[in-house]
Order: C-alpha cells, then structure tokens, then sequence
C-alpha cells in the first residue's frame, strides 16, 4: 500500500511541474504580446520567457499582469529547481545529526527490500527506534516507512562512513537483509570492522540473510570457532530453513500419529523445494520415538525420483533416520489418478498428515483442493487428514482473497475450518520480530537451561578448580544435581533466573567465594555466549523435540514424569534420545572416527574437522557415554514445569 502512495505522489508532482511551466509559457507569451503590441514575436516572446526562468527581465514596473503573473511563477520553480538540488544532502545530514544526538539502544537494518521492509514495519509499529541504510533512493518503501517514522540514510551499507553515520557503535541490533548472498557477508565483514576500530563494549546481535546453505554451514562452522569474542553475536538466517522449523513446531508429525493403533503411521511431502529439503532434515533431527522405528515419509511429485536421488546424494545417512519413498504424481490436479497402482492410491489415502511445498500461490491453493477432492473420494471425510501448505508469497493472492471480508467468511477461514488445509506463509510467517529478535521465547528458555544443566555437570567443576582452586569441587557439583533435580517439587514457578540464582548462591554459601565473583562466569548467559553457533543449535534442537517427549513418554506409561518413572523406562529412552543426537550431528556434516588423548589435537578434530567416535548405535557405547543421553531425561520433570507454565 505505501508503495503505491509513494508511486502515485511522485506521478501528481510530476504533472504539476509540467502544468506549471506551460503556464509560465502562456502567460508569459500572452504577456510580452500586450507589451510590445504591433512589434511582437513568437520566437523572440518564447526566448524571453526562457530568460524568466534565470530571473532575466526583472522589472519593476512590469507592463502586463500576465508578465508580472509569470515571472513569480518561473521564480517559484527556479527556487524550487535549486532547492532540489541541495534538499537530499540537506535532509540527509539532518537525520544523521538527529541519530548521533538522539539514538542509542536502536536497530538498524539494512536493506528495504521484501523482508527488511516487512521487520522494520513490525519495528516501528511496536515502538523501536530503528535506522535503515537503502542504497536505493527510488525503492518504493521509503515513503511509508518515512511515515511510520523511520530514519532513512541513503547509501552503501558496505561503506564505513554510512556505517558511522548510522551510530551503528552505540546500536542494540543489526539486521542484514539483502537479496545478494556476497553484499550481505561485505556489510557484515564491514560493521566488525568498524566495532572493532571503535572499540566499543556493549554487545551488538547481527542477523545475517543468507540464502545458499553452503555459505551458512561455513559461517556456522568456521566464524566462530573459539568464540571468545562477546561484543558481537553473529547469526544467520534463512527463510527456507525458519519456515521448516516452524513448520515442524506448529504442525509436528507425532501428533498427527498414532502407533497403538495404525499399522502403517506414514506422512506426505507433495512438491520439492528449498523448504521441502529443510522439512525433510527437520524430520530426520527430530522425529524419533521411543519404538524407534523410522518415520515413514512419501515424496510426491512428478519428478519424485529424481529428487530423491538429489536428497540421497546430499545425505546418503537418511535411511538411517527416516523411511523415504518416491511416488510420481501423474499429474497436478490429481485427477485420473486411479491410473496409479491400488498400492500407492492407499499410501496417498492413508498418511497422517500432508505437507505441500511449491513455488506459486495459486497453483498449491489450486492442488490442495484438489487434493483434498481425492481424498474425500478415498475416506469420504472432508477434513480427515490435515494438509499444511508452504505458500511462497509470489502474487499476495491470499491477502487480495481475504482482503475486505468478513473473518468468518474468508478464503483463509474455509481453508482453515472447513477443509482442515492450513495456510502457512513463507515470509509473513517467518520473519517477524518474534521469530527473530526476541529472546524470551520459550525454545530459547528452555535451550538455555538444557545447556546450563550440561554446563554443571560437565564445566563448572573445571571452572572452580582452575579458576578459585576449589578441592571439593566434584562434591559440589552433585550436590548442584541434586539441587535441580528437587526444584520441580519445591518451586511452583521456575525460571532461568530462579535457577542460577539457587545454585550461584549454594555455591557461593559452600566455598566462601562472593555471589557476583562466580555469576560473571557461571551465569546462565554466560555460559550460553561462550557456546559455538553449532552448539547453540544443538540445544535448541534438544528444547524442540520436548512436546515429542512429553507425549512419547505419557504414551508408552511414563506418567506422572518423575525421576523414578524416567529411570524405570531407561532402556526405552536413551537410545532415542541418542539416535535424534546422533542425526543432528550427522545432518551438521559431522562423521565418525576415534579420537585422540592430547587436548588441543582432540579439540581441532572435534570441533574444526568434526570428526565424533560416539556416532555408533547405542549399544555399542560405553556405560559413561550412555548416562550421558540418559541426562537430558532426568531434567524433564523441570523442563516440563517451565513448558507447562509457558
């Protein structure tokens, strides 16, 4: 809407600088012809009123209210014409100045593109201060975020005087949301550049665009290797990958299923692209289940073989993880396919849920209802079995549908409630500044404290012996065990404040050493800035696959979820808890190998190489090594309490 406004103004005054100068000519020429009478010229009144515009003939006694008409007129443009010239720079240094003298604690983005201008939007909306960098001055967005009260500075975001003009050393936020992969990484490479010339000490968050999984596995592998550095934290982002996940989250697989009861508990991928991929490794990662059988998924699409065999050659490991097969759709609209065997017209009719990925709008609206006429031809139910749709956003079909209407009655609304086919939006629904930027989100929690339980068990009693010369250190740390193994009985509402706190302070009673002195390194954020990017990721992906725990466990008769019940269903539990780790690892390109005694060697193997001598079957790892996927178990009483409260 506000591109067209913007569009729309420029094109009115575009038509009033025409009109006025044709009006300059006509009163100019009506004007010279009253004053020179029989002596008057065409060509030479036409010269004259050309001469207006440069404040030629400025008389005072002019012999013709048209004349007189005329020269204010042609005043008026020259000044407005110089005006013009000078009002960007102009305007350009007034917001500069009002950023350095008013801003601090702001966000800036770079890039008004698709998404940048959907998040400053949102920005603005919710009360942020924000600043955006636009090489381009004509983008279309400009003026409704000029509107919104957004600060604009036109240039390059590549350039380190933009950079400083955009007070980036005293910004909270910045959000790198190009289209171009390379231009993305020299802004980025730029803006450390300057934090580092600046020396400035408040952490800044860096998002970072990126479209090519490649790009993103070397910046999540290689930039931050050691990670000491706690004035930045860089993160990257992909709208392919933020749309399978909460894909996966909001419409999980295992809830759809039912192992006690069906034979076969199979799900549908229709359509193949970059979010399908991403769906299908979510899917390895995280769909395992205490009977451990693999996930049984159908591919389905016209060139199901060929895709399959790209998927295969990426990640020859899936059969390990997840039952795929290939079913050629015979064609779009699902008609006729009963030239299909029997045997994949009954895969098709009898999954649990559908997921359809594509790259238009109308066409996967068009195939979900005819999917949806096959189906009910096939179980004579209307809404049986849920279909999600991936819609890309090409055409804003869906907003024009459900634009003016009624909620109840819109096309979104029958979809939804009538046809059980759910509309998920590729960026509307990824990138927003919940998804993004808020760090109270629950998978953040929760991820926080997996690490920090892991982070007592496995580092602090290092950290107290090396860094306070602690001797009863080992004590200390089962005593921290057991401490957050009681806090589900003891404390109605938990928190990661209310955890660190408990423990900092009995270990601060226990060793004499002051409260402040072991938060600055035993604090659940700092234990959680010092990780990798890929271990950040590990935790997060060990919070998502909770809800599947919660339900895996109250299904097989682990209930109410004590320690006890959890330590009586150990064999169940473990292996899957070590097969979704084990997938994780194996999807970050880790592989197997043994690993070396010597510290430093083991840690370039580990974490440069990734090379893991634990990706084995359960059964083959050591008794120590087992407790160790038996851990993340023992939190779940807790675990669940602050997911419950949430």
């Amino acid at each position: 809407m506000g591109s067209k406004s913007n569009s729309k103004l420029e094109k009115i005054k575009l038509v009033l600088i025409v009109l006025s100068v044709l009006l300059v000519f006509v009163l100019g020429i009506l004007g010279f012809k009253e004053t020179t009478g029989e002596n008057f010229n065409f060509f030479a009144a036409i010269y004259s009123t050309i001469c207006l515009f440069l404040m030629g003939n400025a008389d005072p006694v002019p012999g013709s209210t048209f004349l007189l008409i005329a020269q204010y007129l042609a005043a008026i443009l020259f000044g407005l014409g110089v005006f013009s010239l000078v009002f960007d720079q102009v305007h350009n240094a007034f917001v500069i100045a009002r950023i350095r003298f008013t801003y601090k604690d702001h966000i800036v983005v770079f890039s008004l593109n698709e998404i940048g201008h959907k998040l400053v939007k949102e920005l603005l909306e919710g009360g942020h201060k924000v600043v955006i960098v636009e090489s381009d001055k004509e983008n279309n967005f400009i003026y409704q975020i000029k509107e919104l009260g957004g600060l604009i500075i036109i240039g390059n975001g590549s350039d380190g005087n933009v950079i400083n003009d955009a007070a980036l050393a005293l910004a909270k936020t910045c959000i790198i949301c190009g289209d171009s992969d390379q231009e993305n990484m020299e802004i980025a490479n730029e803006v450390l550049f300057f934090r580092q010339k600046k020396e400035t000490h408040d952490s800044l968050k860096i998002l970072l665009h990126i479209t090519d999984n490649n790009n993103i596995n070397i910046l999540k592998d290689y930039l931050d290797i050691h990670n000491q550095d706690e004035e930045y934290d860089l993160e990257t982002f992909n709208v392919s990958q933020l749309a399978a996940r909460m894909i996966y989250d909001q419409y999980p697989p295992h809830e759809y299923l039912n192992p006690e009861k069906d034979d076969e508990n199979a799900i549908a991928i229709i359509g193949y692209n970059q979010s399908a991929e991403e769906f299908l490794l979510e899917n390895i990662i995280l769909s395992h289940y205490p009977e451990l059988n693999n996930l049984k998924i159908y591919l389905i699409d016209k060139d199901a073989d060929t895709y399959y065999n790209e998927f295969n050659y990426k990640y020859p490991f899936h059969s390990e993880f997840i039952d795929l097969n290939p079913v050629k759709l015979l064609n779009g609209s699902f008609y006729a396919n009963f030239a299909w065997s029997k045997k994949d017209i009954e895969k098709l009719s009898k999954v649990k849920v559908v997921y359809m990925f594509g790259n238009s709008d109308s066409e996967l609206l068009s195939s979900s209802a005819n999917l949806r006429q096959f189906l009910y031809n096939q179980t004579l139910s209307i809404s049986q079995i849920p279909i999600i749709l991936c819609l890309p956003e090409d055409a804003g079909i869906t907003e024009l549908l459900d634009s003016n209407r009624d909620p109840k009655t819109n096309a979104s609304f029958v979809f939804s409630k009538r046809l059980n086919i759910q509309l998920f939006h590729l960026i509307s629904d990824t990138c927003t500044t919940r998804n993004l930027l808020e760090q109270t989100e629950l998978i953040d929690k929760l991820s926080k404290i997996i690490n920090y339980y892991y982070s007592i068990k496995y580092e602090f009693s290092y950290e107290l012996k090396d860094h306070w010369k602690v001797d009863n250190a080992d004590t200390l740390i089962n005593e921290l065990e057991a401490l957050l193994h009681e806090m589900p009985e003891k404390d109605e509402k938990i928190t990661d404040r209310t955890i660190q706190k408990q423990l900092i302070k009995h270990l601060s009673e226990k060793t004499g050493i002051h409260y402040n002195s072991l938060y600055s390194r035993l604090s659940v954020e700092k234990r959680w800035n010092i990780l990798t990017h890929r271990k950040k990721d590990s935790n997060r992906y060990a919070a998502r696959q909770l809800g599947l725990k919660f339900s895996s466990l109250k299904r097989i008769g682990c209930d109410p979820l004590t320690i006890e019940n959890i330590t009586r269903y150990y064999a169940k539990l473990a292996p899957m808890e070590h097969k979704r780790w084990s997938a994780e690892k194996m999807v970050f390109n880790y592989k197997y190998g043994p690993l070396v005694s010597d510290k430093a060697e083991r840690y370039v193997l580990k974490d440069v190489l990734k090379i893991h001598d634990q990706l084995i079957s359960y059964d083959k790892l050591t008794e120590v090594e087992k407790e160790k996927d038996l851990n993340l178990f023992l939190l779940l009483p807790l675990l669940s309490q602050i997911y419950k409260s949430n």
